[in-house]
C-alpha cells in the first residue's frame, strides 16, 4: 500500500481490514446482485401450455399458453406463432398478451383471459379474446402471417367467436 494512503487511513481510524471488507460488500452488491438478478429473470414467470393449433400447410404452430409471473403480476394469456417443430417459449407471446383487466374480463382455465385461435389460411389467422380483457400486445402480422382479432362473447367462461 502507498504510505500516503496508509496514513490517511491511519487518521482517519481506518483499518486495512475494514477497508477491504467495504470493498467486498461493494463488489458483491454491484456485480453478483444484478447479475444473479438478471440471470434469473426469465425464472421468475412460467409459461403453461393451454393450446397448439397447426396451421393449415404444417410449416406454423400458434400456441395460446398462460403465463404466471407471481401475485403482483397475475396471470396473462400469450399466443406465440412458432415453426411447427418448435418448444414452447420461455418469454411472453410474440404476437399476442392480454390480461383479464382487473377481473373484469372472463379467465380461462389457466387463469388468464380465455382465447381461441384458428387459422383461416395458411397465411391468416385469427384470435378471439373477450371483449374486456387488457390487451398488451397484438400484432397485426408475424412471418408472412395476417392475424384478425374478434371480441367474443363470453358464455360460462367459454370463449364463442361472434356469429
Amino acid at each position: 500500500m502507498h504510505p500516503l494512503a496508509a496514513h490517511l487511513l491511519k487518521v482517519m481510524g481506518v483499518g486495512l481490514g475494514a477497508l477491504l471488507g467495504v470493498a467486498a460488500f461493494l463488489g458483491f452488491v454491484l456485480v453478483l446482485v444484478p447479475a444473479l438478478f438478471l440471470s434469473g429473470a426469465k425464472a421468475l414467470c412460467g409459461n403453461g401450455p393451454v393450446l397448439e393449433v397447426p396451421s393449415p400447410d404444417g410449416g406454423w404452430k400458434a400456441v395460446v399458453f398462460e403465463r404466471d409471473c407471481g401475485a403482483t403480476a397475475g396471470v396473462s394469456s400469450h399466443v406465440s406463432v412458432i415453426g411447427a417443430g418448435a418448444g414452447l417459449p420461455d418469454g411472453g407471446g410474440s404476437v399476442f398478451i392480454a390480461y383479464t383487466g382487473r377481473d373484469a374480463s372472463p379467465a380461462g382455465s389457466g387463469g388468464g383471459p380465455a382465447v381461441s385461435v384458428t387459422w383461416v389460411t395458411p397465411s391468416r389467422m385469427r384470435i378471439v379474446h373477450p371483449p374486456w380483457a387488457r390487451l398488451i400486445e397484438a400484432q397485426r402480422n408475424t412471418n408472412g402471417i395476417r392475424i384478425d382479432y374478434l371480441p367474443a362473447r363470453a358464455s360460462a367462461g367459454a370463449v364463442d367467436a361472434p356469429q
